[in-house]
């Protein structure tokens, strides 16, 4: 495999890794010998090609807008984002792009090339 992407769960396999290391540090300085095969060396995983996979929406409701109304919310959002009605609901049809429900409308939010780093 020559390279390998964590989809979900990278906090877990920080954790994972932070606390092998660790083990591994008290185990050196207890004077024991390291060779790698230690159980604090691994932890569970599984690897699916990319043509097995489908990746889901992934949704996040804000609760409120700071006291702003909808149309200041919108005209902000404007500043780092190309913004369209949309005339239903739908996922975003590329990387990059976001769908957002306000006020019972849809919008698609493609976020500026400047402002956002985000490749197309």
């Amino acid at each position: 495999m020559t390279c390998l992407y964590v989809a979900d769960g990278h906090h877990r396999t920080a954790a994972a890794y932070n606390l092998g290391k660790m083990r591994r540090e008290e185990a050196l300085a207890k004077g024991q010998k390291v060779t790698g095969e230690e159980p604090f060396n691994y932890f569970m995983s599984i690897c699916y090609p990319a043509d097995n996979l489908l990746i889901m929406d992934y949704n996040r409701v804000i609760k409120n807008l700071k006291g702003l109304d909808s149309a200041t919310f919108l005209k902000k959002l404007e500043e780092i984002c190309d913004i369209s009605k949309l005339e239903s609901s739908t996922s975003p049809d590329k990387k990059g792009k976001f769908s957002l429900l306000l006020d019972s409308d849809w919008y698609s939010l493609t976020p500026k090339q400047k402002q956002s780093g985000i490749d197309s």
